[in-house]
């Protein structure tokens, strides 16, 4: 399996055939044994829009094979359900909230407005959003992404739609620790819910 994908490295972009090259979710569609896409059937939407985000945000391929490829055999198999993709949305809004956010605001030598986000409860349910937006209103008015993608959480929009928003604040903060984050979020949607759930309920 390594060898195999060392020689097909992960490229900017969506591709018209492989020959052309792939992205990560067409490297999982391959791997899949699918028609070749971006948006393999076997893969779950919110994790595939956040790595689509993370795949065409990263400054060069050598950062895309080192970063992400490793990742890419663990995002076959992953769609689930509906309620495992808003809880894995709900996942990369708070990471992208309280996580992400807050570094670069200490970047920005704004540590009270970093500390205050921290300390926010985790976004579980529309209550603590709508709390969350009144933070960003009061503490980080400028934060215009990280509110659109509360706001999508909250307004019946598909979790796949807004998930990647969270990857303006990594773009912002657009070094290594950022990126590093971004990968390490990637886990964590994959592990909110085994592989096997998908298959559980028939949808893979």
């Amino acid at each position: 399996m390594e060898r195999l994908l060392e020689q097909h490295p992960l490229r900017h972009g969506a591709h018209p055939t492989r020959g052309d090259g792939m992205c990560a979710m067409e490297m999982v569609a391959w791997l899949a044994g699918e028609p070749h896409s971006d948006e393999p059937r076997c893969a779950c939407p919110v994790i595939a829009a956040f790595v689509r985000a993370l795949n065409d945000a990263l400054p060069s391929d050598a950062a895309r094979n080192r970063l992400l490829r490793p990742l890419v055999p663990k995002l076959v198999n992953t769609r689930a359900n509906g309620r495992v993709e808003a809880l894995r949305a709900r996942l990369a809004a708070d990471a992208g909230l309280r996580e992400l956010l807050p570094v670069w605001l200490e970047r920005q030598r704004r540590h009270e407005e970093a500390a205050l986000l921290r300390q926010l409860p985790p976004l579980e349910g529309d209550e603590s959003i709508d709390a969350a937006v009144r933070a960003l209103d009061h503490y980080a008015r400028d934060q215009h992404a990280m509110r659109w993608v509360l706001q999508r959480a909250t307004d019946g929009t598909p979790p796949a739609r807004y998930v990647a928003g969270v990857m303006q604040v990594v773009r912002r903060m657009g070094d290594a620790k950022a990126w590093q984050l971004a990968v390490d979020l990637i886990d964590r949607l994959v592990a909110v819910a085994p592989n096997t759930t998908a298959a559980a309920e028939g949808v893979c």
